[in-house]
C-alpha cells in the first residue's frame, strides 16, 4: 500500500511535481513511480550482467527524470483529468492511488472468436512477455517493440536457418479497452550474417544478442546513412567465438553500451535474399521501406514525442520458447 501517497492525499493540497525531486521526498517519488510503472505508463529499471539476462529489475529509481514527468502527464491523459503545469492535485493523486492495471489500462490477453490472426499473434506474444515478467506499455500511444527469432509471419516457428531473414520485427500497442493491435510484423534478423560470422570485427567473435528485455536505443542514424534506433545503453551479447552460428555455452558473454548494435535496415535500392553483410549482430529489418514505416510509427510514441532523447525499450525473444510457452493454437 502506498502509505506516503495516502498521507499526501489526506492533506488535500496541490503538490509541485518538482518537489518530488528533493532528496527527502525520494520515498514518495518511488511510490508514485511504482504506481505509474505498474499501470504501464513508466518504463521500469531494466538491467542484467554477464551472468544474468536483462529484464525489469524494479519499478522505480527515485529520480525525477523527464520520463517520470511525462509519465505523470500520461496518467492525466489516461484518467481524463486536466493537467496543470507542474502540479499534482489531490484529485489526481487519489485517482493514481486507486488505479489498478487490470481495470485502468487493461490488456485482453485471451483470444476471442472475433480476433483476426494478427491480433491472436499479438496476444500470444504479450502473454509470453507477461509470463516472463517483461514490462508492457499499456496505453494506446505507447508502443511495444518486440523481435522474435525463428518465427514466420503467421506465428509458426521455422527452422531458423543461418544467414536467412527468418525472424520478426513487431510493434504492438494496446487499444482503448485492452485489445492488442499489431502495428508492425516484418521480416528481420536478430542474428549476424555469414560474412561477419566468418570475419568478426571483435576478437571474441561476432555478436548475437541475448534474449531479454532492454532499454538501450535512441533515435539516430546508422553509419550516417539511414535513420535507425542506435545503441545508447547496455546490451548482453553472446560472442560466437567458435563460429558455429549458435549461442553455445562455451562462447563468451559480453556486456556493454558501445557495441553499435543498432535497429536498422538494408538498402533503399535492394531487398537482399540473404543477411550476409547486412548484420554484424544488429537487429535488422529486411525491407527498407518497411523500416522507414517502422521508424515513423515509433516516433509517434508519446514518450518520444515528449522527449526526443527517449531511450526505447525492446524485447528480444526466442521463437522456440514462444512456441513452447504459448503454442500456436488457432
Amino acid at each position: 500500500m502506498a502509505a506516503l501517497l495516502q498521507q499526501l492525499i489526506a492533506r488535500g493540497q496541490n503538490r509541485s511535481i518538482s518537489d518530488l525531486g528533493v532528496p527527502a521526498n525520494r520515498p514518495l517519488l518511488e511510490e508514485i513511480q511504482t504506481k505509474l510503472c505498474e499501470l504501464g505508463l513508466l518504463d521500469p529499471v531494466i538491467g542484467g550482467n554477464v551472468a544474468t539476462p536483462f529484464r525489469p529489475l524494479r519499478p522505480a529509481d527515485g529520480r525525477l527524470t523527464l520520463d517520470t514527468r511525462n509519465a505523470i502527464i500520461a496518467f492525466h491523459h489516461a484518467a481524463n483529468l486536466p493537467y496543470v503545469d507542474n502540479l499534482l492535485s489531490p484529485t489526481v493523486l487519489q485517482a493514481l492511488e486507486q488505479a489498478q492495471p487490470d481495470t485502468f489500462l487493461p490488456i485482453q490477453f485471451e483470444n476471442s472468436n472475433t480476433d483476426q490472426p494478427a491480433t491472436r499473434l499479438a496476444k500470444r506474444v504479450l502473454r509470453y512477455m507477461n509470463k516472463k515478467g517483461y514490462w508492457i506499455a499499456r496505453t494506446p500511444d505507447m508502443f511495444n517493440i518486440v523481435y522474435v527469432e525463428g518465427l514466420d509471419p503467421d506465428g509458426r516457428p521455422n527452422a531458423d536457418a543461418f544467414n536467412e531473414w527468418n525472424d520478426r520485427r513487431m510493434v504492438i500497442r494496446i487499444l482503448p479497452g485492452g485489445q492488442p493491435e499489431m502495428l508492425v510484423n516484418d521480416q528481420a534478423t536478430t542474428e549476424p550474417g555469414k560474412f561477419y560470422t566468418d570475419n568478426p570485427t571483435n576478437d571474441l567473435g561476432v555478436a548475437r544478442i541475448a534474449f531479454g528485455q532492454y532499454k538501450a536505443w535512441t533515435d539516430g542514424m546508422h553509419r550516417r546513412t539511414q535513420p535507425a534506433l542506435v545503441q545508447a545503453g547496455p546490451l548482453r551479447l553472446h560472442r560466437d567465438r567458435n563460429r558455429d552460428t549458435f549461442r553455445s555455452s562455451s562462447d563468451p558473454v559480453d556486456v556493454g553500451s558501445h557495441f553499435c548494435i543498432n535497429q536498422h535496415s538494408t538498402s533503399p535500392n535492394v531487398t537482399p535474399a540473404l543477411v550476409d553483410k547486412y548484420s554484424a549482430g544488429c537487429l535488422v529489418g529486411r525491407r527498407y521501406r518497411w523500416h522507414l514505416s517502422f521508424m515513423m510509427i515509433i516516433r509517434q510514441d508519446f514518450r518520444y514525442v515528449m522527449n526526443k532523447a527517449y531511450v526505447f525499450v525492446t524485447t528480444v525473444i526466442s521463437g522456440d520458447d514462444l512456441g513452447k510457452e504459448e503454442p500456436n493454437i488457432s
